[in-house]
């Protein structure tokens, strides 16, 4: 399901992951959009994608846990997100996760199966390897377009 080191299919992919990179051990920090101080899963990306010049719609006043497709909802009326396939995923797509019901989570691929993201249970922003509980959570693959 991952290209391997190199193979990034979005322009900007190589960009995007070290704009998130950049925030790894930034606190969680639920609606946080500020690197080094706090953010959560849908901040990192929102930061990544503006620190590379892509334009990118905020939502707040969401829930810790989104329900009913909420979050599916919102990165499909994002106007520089594209919904492609899970096999197609590679390097700087955006991952959507399922953790206990509706899509709760969000992810940025990094390379050779890794992904970076800010996650509530480890309190900060991280990266690391896609085991197959994570592969398994993974609902949607989203790619930024220009």
């Amino acid at each position: 399901m991952f290209p391997r080191f190199g193979e990034c299919m979005f322009e900007k992919a190589d960009e995007i992951i070290a704009a998130a990179r950049a925030c790894i051990g930034t606190p969680f920090r639920h609606q946080g959009r500020l690197p080094g101080v706090g953010l959560d899963c849908a901040g990192l990306g929102i930061v990544a994608a503006k620190a590379v010049g892509i334009e990118i719609r905020d939502f707040s006043g969401y829930p810790n846990l989104p329900f009913d497709g909420m979050l599916k909802k919102m990165f499909d009326e994002q106007p520089n997100l594209k919904r492609i396939a899970r096999i197609d995923a590679a390097p700087g797509d955006v991952l959507l996760m399922r953790i206990s019901q509706a899509p709760q989570h969000v992810a940025i691929l990094s390379y050779e199966g890794y992904m970076i993201h800010a996650y509530q249970n480890i309190g900060k922003v991280a990266e690391h390897r896609i085991d197959a509980d994570w592969k398994a959570k993974i609902v949607a693959v989203y790619r930024f377009v220009l």
